[in-house]
């Protein structure tokens, strides 16, 4: 990459790290970013940096809360005794993440999961996002096509959704309904009446995590289907994390949560299917034409931005099974960084409108949380197949 655009994205880089190491919220968000990636696919020369300050801020994020701080959330919540609400609740957490920890339960003789928010992060997070001020500049100054303060206040959204377990429970309802009566996509279904900002009760999911699975390729497969399928049903899933999929006995694939979601455009839908048929079949003009009506790439860009990806992605954009792990995304990464001043016309050229931050953000955790399990597949084919067709696509 020339050094003058590898200076503007190393500026944003250390501002983004500044900010992010001064703020309780942005170290969590170091953390969550943390674990969605293999350390190992960061380039150098910021990987060693990088791999130091989200180790430091997975630590930081992970003190488990104690037994009587959990019980004092669920009484602020439900505003009564949690036993009053709850036949029990085990005091040693589940799961612990960055920004929550869940506990095994019961509710009328079923088990239950109850996640709790940490405390005060909510508050923190809205305070702390007003620093994204000053990502503004160094942002445009790396990305000149991109829209930055339009982009840092989607994000701004966004997160704070997150942060909101009753807008989770909200979204868990509706994947849960639509999915009920499906094969083999389970989610369960939560507890609404004890819905809260700071806490979700769903129902328990027994089940191996992703990366046990007796069949990756298939539960990868799955994955993707419930990903890019639920696109058609008007809304994506922006955080698959192997820590939250189960698989079940009887091979079922169950999402856990469901705290990062957008809704999308079915127009803007079409057109990203009709990139993806233009990648396949290397129709430059129509690959081209198909990105400037998304408004990522002006339409000249098209046979440039087309080889680049094609190079790139290699085999895991062809029509034979292909194994997506560590080792084939630091490939592709070797061969895209290989071509820089292509890859560096793109990236100044390019823009992200603000309404696709999400789905990108889902698609490449999508993908990363394949290539951390590892698995073969037509990887190809089944993104066409689950845009066009959504949770009905076969898959095998």
């Amino acid at each position: 990459m020339p050094d003058d655009a590898f200076r503007r994205i190393d500026a944003l880089i250390q501002v983004g790290l500044r900010l992010a190491g001064s703020a309780p919220s942005g170290r969590l968000l170091l953390a969550r970013i943390g674990d969605t990636l293999d350390p190992r696919w960061i380039p150098r020369p910021w990987g060693d940096e990088l791999v130091a300050q989200l180790e430091a801020a997975g630590v930081a994020t992970r003190e488990p809360l104690s037994a009587e701080r959990v019980e004092r959330l669920l009484r602020e919540a439900w505003g009564v005794d949690p036993r009053e609400e709850l036949d029990d609740l085990e005091s040693r957490p589940v799961a612990v993440r960055p920004g929550s920890q869940v506990h095994r339960g019961l509710l009328g003789g079923e088990p239950v999961a109850v996640k709790v928010l940490r405390p005060g992060l909510a508050a923190s997070a809205r305070q702390d996002l007003a620093l994204l001020d000053a990502l503004v500049a160094p942002l445009a100054a790396a990305f000149p096509a991109l829209d930055a303060r339009a982009v840092l206040g989607e994000f701004r959204e966004r997160i704070l959704e997150e942060l909101d377990l009753e807008h989770e429970a909200s979204m868990q309802r509706r994947f849960h309904r639509a999915l009920r009566d499906h094969p083999f996509l389970l989610v369960p279904a939560p507890v609404m009446r004890l819905a809260h900002d700071d806490v979700l009760v769903s129902e328990w999911i027994d089940g191996l995590p992703l990366r046990d699975a007796p069949d990756r390729d298939e539960a990868a497969a799955r994955l993707v289907l419930f990903v890019l399928g639920a696109a058609r049903d008007g809304v994506i899933h922006a955080d698959p994390d192997p820590n939250d999929v189960l698989v079940l006995p009887d091979g079922r694939l169950a999402i856990l949560d469901f705290g990062a979601t957008r809704s999308v455009d079915r127009g803007r839908l079409e057109v990203v299917c009709a990139a993806l048929d233009a990648l396949a079949e290397e129709d430059a003009e129509s690959f081209g034409e198909s990105l400037a009506r998304l408004g990522v790439l002006p339409v000249g860009h098209g046979p440039l931005t087309l080889d680049l990806a094609v190079h790139a992605l290699g085999e895991l954009s062809g029509t034979e099974p292909a194994r997506l792990d560590s080792a084939a995304v630091i490939a592709a990464r070797d061969r895209l960084l290989g071509r820089p001043a292509a890859l560096t016309d793109v990236l100044t050229a390019g823009r992200l409108p603000p309404e696709d931050l999400w789905p990108a953000r889902g698609v490449a955790q999508l993908f990363g949380t394949i290539a951390r399990i590892g698995a073969t597949g037509v990887w190809r084919e089944l993104a066409r197949s689950a845009l066009r067709e959504g949770w009905t696509a076969p898959v095998g």
